[in-house]
């Protein structure tokens, strides 16, 4: 297992960032961050010292430090060490969620189903397509929920918004596929957390707004491949990265590649 470190910031400021991490025999010298830190450990059974305590930190634990709190710890020099963190300034996280202020009371736990499903969106946003970058950051975002709960902290009691908010965001996307908000940007449009956008978008529409947003514009490209538009322009004016990646977003949904397509309909 080679060793190495992969990171990625996510959203529109500073404040989220994400890490996996591939390390043998490795141990921290004791130190603080200003921000939470939220670690999966995948591999290796890491000792942790934090604030004078000593506890074991396995496969499928989550352990959850917050901001200032002294912490260290590894694994045994001959042991492989396998883990994925997330960073988060203590204003964003609390924005994230709808929380005034937000504190873990459980330093850590066993959660391996927890743990899997953090390693897998935090593989997302390490990856190259963007489509799936976002996917893997509204993912996390969900995921969060359930780790503040899990770690002692409290949700609010948000309502579940109405067809009508949802229904303007939809009207708001769709109105210019091509330009493709943040997350931020579509949690700040209908004046909501991030997190209960999502909830709330999910619980409605079946899809979260990256997948809605992406279903209705492979559509279009159909709408405009019929038209006879070459592919080429179909993905600048859907704002796709480029026609390889309209290929792969259309032949998931319809099965063949726009060009295929086109052929098929002369």
């Amino acid at each position: 297992m080679s060793a190495g470190l992969r990171l990625a910031q996510l959203g529109d400021q500073p404040g989220f960032e994400v890490a996996s991490a591939t390390l043998g025999g490795h141990r921290f010298e004791r130190h603080s961050h200003d921000e939470f830190v939220i670690s999966a450990n995948l591999r290796g059974e890491e000792r942790v010292w934090l604030d004078g305590r000593t506890f074991d930190a396995g496969p499928g634990a989550i352990t959850c430090y917050n901001p200032g709190q002294i912490q260290g710890g590894g694994v045994a020099e001959d042991q492989p060490w396998q883990f994925v963190s997330l960073y988060i300034a203590p204003g964003s996280l609390a924005e994230m969620l709808g929380l005034q202020r937000l504190e873990f009371e459980c330093p850590s736990g066993r959660q391996p189903a927890l743990a899997g499903a953090l390693a897998e969106a935090v593989e997302r946003v390490l990856g190259d397509d963007a489509f799936v970058r976002q996917r893997g950051e509204e993912r996390l975002t969900l995921l969060l929920a359930e780790i503040a709960c899990a770690m002692g902290g409290r949700l609010p009691h948000e309502a579940l918004e109405g067809g009508g908010r949802i229904a303007n965001l939809q009207d708001w996307l769709a109105a210019d596929l091509a330009r493709q908000p943040s997350l931020d940007e579509m949690a700040a449009y209908l004046g909501l957390s991030r997190f209960h956008l999502l909830r709330s978008f999910q619980k409605q529409v079946g899809l979260s707004p990256r997948q809605w947003a992406m279903q209705l514009r492979t559509r279009r490209a159909q709408a405009l491949l019929r038209a006879g538009l070459p592919a080429t322009e179909v993905a600048h004016e859907l704002g796709f990265a480029d026609q390889s990646h309209l290929n792969r977003h259309f032949r998931a949904a319809y099965g063949v590649s726009p060009g295929s397509f086109q052929r098929a309909l002369r």
